[in-house]
C-alpha cells in the first residue's frame, strides 16, 4: 500500500511517518525547505494551495490512502492572517478531496476540537454533539473543511475518515508562541521565564505515541462508511495552573506562575467522550501525563544540549 502525508514534516505528520514506513511505502508532502523526517520515506516539497503541485505528486505516488495533517494549527496565527488560514485549511482540503476522488484514495483528515466551538457544557461532547458559536477564524476553517470532505464523501465518491484531536503534545512539537500550553510552559520553564497561564481553565492531554496508534489502527481498517468521525484524546482532566506547577516540579525549575486572564473566545474547560473509537478499534490513550511531560522535557535538553554544543 501506498500513502501520502501531507504536512508529513509537522509535530504530528512526523511522528506518523515513522510508523507508517514499517508497513507501506510512505510519502511527506511538506512546503518546508528542510525537513527531518523517516530516512526510509520519499519527500516532496509543495503546497496544499498549490493544485498543480499537489496533483503532480498524486501522479507520482499513486496513493491509496492519503493523511491530510497540512493546515494553520494555531488559533492566534489565524487570527492574525485570517485570508491565509482561509486558503490553507479550506481551500487546501477541497484541493485533496479533488485529487483523491481522481486517484480513488481514500483520506484520514486531521480536524480539530475546536470544531466543536462553544458547544463544550457540563456534559462530554461526541462525534453526534451539535456546535456551538464558533471561537475564531480556526474552528471555522477547520468546520468548513470537514464540511467539503462529506459533501465529497456523500456526493462524489471519496471514502474518508475525519478524527477530532483533543490537546496533543509529545516531543518534536515546537517551543513557539503559536503551539500548545504544555510546550510552552516546558520551554519557559528551562529558561528561568515566568509562565504565564490562564486561570479557570483545564484541559485533558493526550500524548502523541498515543495518537499515532489510532491513526495507525485506522489506517489499516477496512471502512465501510464512506464518511466516518471519531474524537481522539485522553480523559485525564488537569487545570491548568495544576499542569504549570507540575511542569515546573519536572523541570525542577524556579520560574514564576502569573496567572492571566483568558481570552472570551477561549473555551474554559474541553471534556469529550472517546468511547466511539474504544468500541469501534478497541483504541484507548494510556500514557500517563507525567510520563509523557518527561519524556517532552527530556527531547527539549537534549536539543538545546545540541544547540549549545553547536555555539561552542
Amino acid at each position: 500500500m501506498r500513502a501520502l502525508i501531507t504536512g508529513g514534516a509537522g509535530f504530528i505528520g512526523s511522528h506518523l511517518a515513522k510508523h507508517l514506513c514499517d508497513e507501506m511505502d510512505t510519502t511527506v508532502f511538506d512546503k518546508e525547505r528542510e525537513v527531518q523526517i523517516d530516512e526510509r520515506a520519499n519527500y516532496i516539497r509543495g503546497d496544499i494551495t498549490d493544485y498543480l503541485s499537489l496533483a503532480k505528486a498524486f501522479e507520482q505516488t499513486k496513493p491509496d490512502l492519503v493523511f491530510h495533517l497540512a493546515g494553520m494549527v494555531s488559533r492566534k496565527e489565524c487570527e492574525e492572517t485570517p485570508l491565509l488560514a482561509f486558503q490553507t485549511n479550506m481551500m487546501g482540503a477541497y484541493n485533496i478531496c479533488e485529487l483523491c476522488v481522481r486517484h480513488k484514495a481514500r483520506v484520514i483528515y486531521a480536524g480539530s476540537s475546536e470544531e466543536y466551538g462553544h458547544g463544550f457544557t457540563n456534559t462530554k461532547v461526541t462525534e453526534s454533539t451539535s456546535f456551538g458559536p464558533a471561537t475564531g477564524i480556526y474552528s471555522l476553517t477547520k468546520r468548513f473543511a470537514d464540511e467539503v470532505i462529506q459533501h465529497f464523501a456523500a456526493k462524489k465518491g471519496l471514502t474518508a475518515t475525519a478524527v477530532r484531536f483533543f490537546m496533543l503534545y509529545g516531543p518534536g512539537e515546537p517551543a513557539n508562541p503559536y503551539r500548545s500550553a504544555a510546550i510552552r510552559f516546558i520551554s519557559y520553564a528551562m529558561k528561568g521565564e515566568p509562565l504565564p497561564v490562564h486561570g479557570g481553565t483545564s484541559r485533558s492531554w493526550c500524548y502523541i505515541d498515543d495518537a499515532i496508534e489510532a491513526l495507525m489502527l485506522l489506517a489499516r481498517r477496512e471502512q465501510t462508511q464512506s464518511y466516518e468521525l471519531y474524537n481522539i484524546g485522553k480523559n485525564e482532566p488537569i487545570e491548568t495552573p495544576e499542569l504549570a506547577r507540575l511542569i515546573l516540579t519536572l523541570t525542577e525549575s524556579k520560574s514564576e506562575i502569573v496567572l492571566t486572564e483568558p481570552d472570551p473566545t477561549i473555551i474554559p474547560h474541553k471534556s469529550a467522550d472517546f468511547g466511539k473509537i474504544k468500541a469501534v478499534l478497541g483504541w484507548e490513550a494510556t500514557t500517563p501525563l507525567e510520563t509523557g511531560l518527561k519524556h517532552v522535557i527530556r527531547h527539549e535538553k537534549h536539543l538545546a544540549e545540541n544547540d549549545l554544543k553547536g555555539r561552542l
